[in-house]
């Protein structure tokens, strides 16, 4: 018997540590035990809500994102006392919504609710990485992601430029972790969307046209005919045309809008109404400069005459010129501040010295434009060993003159080039073939060089020599002519390509007239901007709805005529324009997008959801895709419904030790002696 006893004591004892173990380690059952018995086990939930414009779109049950809402709300009502739940909508990434976890489900509730269709895109690999860093901290026995999406093929596709099969490295889960996607609309939608907008006019002119290339694509099973597309400036329409695409196909157009007035021009292109509106309209912005400073520095005045009457031609209605010129002799060059002036033009400058040429070739690296003419006054060794020198350009060859009997033409003039954009007229066919004579002045006198492999031949001679040679040095281009703006040398300024020519590479070299940046919603810009005129410090940023906020710079940069400020901005959520201002007036207005990837209706593939999985580390089996019409909360309960055993272990821990005690004592009477009889 006491043996026994002993046996029993040892498992009861076994037996009592055992249950302890599995207390502590908290095992669960899914399903009930015992008809029942047992508890609820608390579960942290992390709800993903899919807030992307493609869930604008609507089938027979109404739009999709009010039935994202819905069925988000649905699966909040399965949560029970004890749980605890994180919200992400993808437009918040990469923080999550609501974070900490919270037990007020009622709120939770409120802020689903609350959501709105954002312009903002985030990939599910980001989503799903949040949802693993939550979910790593917590200790509760089940641990659950809930996904309400379009399932739109593109948010599960792996990130341009991420690394091959690590976009979802970080998003370490649990094996124990299960995945409900609840997918919305029953088909997609057709789309037609513009992807992007390219600006081909480098030189910007009141009242000249722009080239503007408008691409789209046709996300639908269906040809579009002759659908209208508009391009807007200042909010008024000035081209309009129509693009024809195959099923799944895209169709682009170059469109000729003209600005008319100078400053910063806010412009969009937009297609005709359909089942996703955002990605119709896409904004962009050009800066059409008011006034561009020119400094001439010349051997005489007879040297920039010709010069001085081609200014005449960028007259406005007004009697105002474009360009604000000033003269400057030789003698005072010194003392010119050329830091002030845009471009510099030099004419039959004789010599230069050391300082002069070091003091051009920084004003051209910090984003100044020059203009270089020959003269008869020039001495082509100083020319050598100084100027051009400093600015890293082929020598000169010396000055020769023409064969008094063939003489020098023109041979190729890239027309491709900024400068002859608007020169030629459209019609010109032969333009288009690289055929096209242009009347060549009468050459006696040039410039014997060559361009060399760190420029660009513009225009060349017969004899195979430039004529018309452009340089990119730092920020800043130079433009070098072979002959001198006088009859002397040529009959050039005769011409009818002289003055065009020379107005536009003023405008050209001013590197004023651009079309600025724009940026996709969502992203965090850094924006370069001119310094205000004025002494305000105080710079505000201005909202597409008008709203604003006040910014600082994060630098600035010196540049040629100004200087520009930066500013990083934090996260921009709306497209449209936005604008930095400094007081009153507009330093700057940049543009802002709704990414186009967004604008592919199409749902992920069987195959592509399986690699989205594996690249997360995730079994399939993990997985429960829930179709629209299927009763969310039925399904889900069957899967998640879980017991936790710890109180019970802990129980029968408590029972062992009692009859430990128990069996312990009664041995121990057992082990003693009965009193001796007298």
């Amino acid at each position: 018997r006491l043996k026994l006893r002993q046996l029993l004591l040892l498992l009861i004892r076994t037996l009592l540590i055992v249950l302890i173990v599995l207390a502590f380690a908290r095992p669960a059952l899914h399903g009930t035990m015992f008809g029942g018995f047992g508890s609820h086990a608390n579960s942290t939930v992390v709800f993903i809500l899919d807030d992307s414009f493609s869930l604008s779109a609507a089938d027979e049950r109404g739009e999709l994102f009010k039935q994202a809402k819905e069925a988000m709300n649905r699966l909040v009502e399965i949560l029970k006392e004890g749980d605890e739940a994180f919200l992400i909508r993808l437009s918040d990434l990469p923080k999550a919504s609501v974070e900490p976890a919270t037990h007020d489900f009622a709120a939770l509730k409120a802020a689903v609710d609350e959501s709105q269709v954002s312009a903002v895109r985030r990939p599910m690999s980001e989503a799903m990485r949040a949802a693993g860093r939550l979910l790593q901290v917590s200790k509760n026995a089940n641990k659950e992601v809930y996904i309400v999406s379009d399932m739109q093929r593109t948010l599960f596709l792996q990130n341009p430029g991420s690394r091959q099969g690590g976009d979802l490295a970080d998003s370490t889960f649990d094996s124990q972790v299960k995945f409900f996607l609840v997918e919305l609309g029953s088909k997609p939608v057709a789309n037609v969307a513009i992807d992007s907008i390219e600006i081909r006019t480098q030189i910007f002119e009141r009242e000249k046209p722009v080239r503007i290339f408008v691409s789209a694509s046709n996300f639908g099973p269906v040809a579009i005919h002759d659908y209208v597309t508009s391009v807007y400036l200042d909010g008024n329409r000035t081209a309009q045309g129509s693009l024809s695409a195959g099923a799944w196909g895209s169709a682009s157009k170059e469109f000729s809008a003209t600005p008319k007035r100078a400053g910063f021009i806010k412009g969009y292109a937009e297609l005709e109404s359909d089942a996703l509106e955002p990605d119709n309209r896409r904004f962009f912005t050009l800066y059409v400069p008011e006034r561009i400073g020119v400094a001439m520095v010349a051997n005489s005045p007879a040297d920039t005459r010709f010069i001085t009457l081609a200014t005449e031609a960028g007259k406005s209605g007004e009697n105002r010129t474009l360009l604000d010129i000033q003269q400057s002799s030789i003698q005072r060059f010194p003392f010119l501040n050329i830091e002030n002036t845009n471009v510099l033009l030099l004419s039959n400058v004789p010599s230069f010295s050391s300082g002069d040429a070091d003091r051009i070739a920084r004003y051209v690296r910090r984003g100044g434009g020059l203009i270089l003419f020959p003269g008869n006054d020039i001495q082509p060794e100083n020319y050598n060993t100084v100027l051009l020198r400093a600015l890293n350009i082929p020598p000169f060859e010396g000055i020769t003159r023409a064969d008094a009997q063939g003489g020098l033409s023109f041979q190729n003039v890239d027309l491709d080039h900024p400068l002859f954009a608007t020169i030629f007229e459209p019609q010109d066919q032969s333009k288009r073939t690289g055929t096209a004579r242009i009347e060549s002045p009468a050459i006696t006198s040039f410039v014997q060089r060559q361009t060399g492999k760190q420029g660009r031949t513009l225009i060349s001679l017969t004899d195979g020599s430039a004529f018309l040679s452009e340089y990119k040095i730092g920020e800043g281009r130079v433009l070098v002519f072979s002959v001198a703006p006088s009859l002397a040398w040529s009959d050039f300024p005769l011409k009818g390509l002289f003055a065009p020519l020379v107005y536009r590479s003023m405008i050209y070299l001013s590197s004023l007239g651009e079309a600025v940046p724009s940026f996709t919603v969502g992203e965090e810009p850094t924006v370069s901007a001119k310094r205000s005129q004025s002494n305000n410090t105080q710079y505000t940023l201005v909202s597409p709805d008008g709203s604003a906020e006040l910014i600082r710079p994060a630098g600035q940069s010196e540049g040629i005529a100004s200087s520009a400020l930066w500013f990083r901005l934090n996260r921009l959520s709306a497209p449209g324009f936005y604008e930095i201002r400094g007081g009153a007036s507009p330093l700057t207005v940049f543009a802002m997008n709704v990414d186009p990837r967004e604008s592919d209706p199409r749902k992920v593939s069987a195959d592509e959801l399986a690699k989205f999985w594996k690249n997360a580390a995730i079994s399939p089996s993990a997985v429960r895709l829930i179709a629209p019409t299927d009763e969310l909360q039925s399904t889900v309960l069957q899967l998640r419904f879980g017991v936790e055993l710890w109180k019970h272990c802990l129980g029968l821990a408590l029972a062992m030790a009692l009859l430990e005690m128990a069996v312990a004592r009664d041995a121990r009477s057992a082990q003693q002696p009965s009193p001796a009889l007298s």
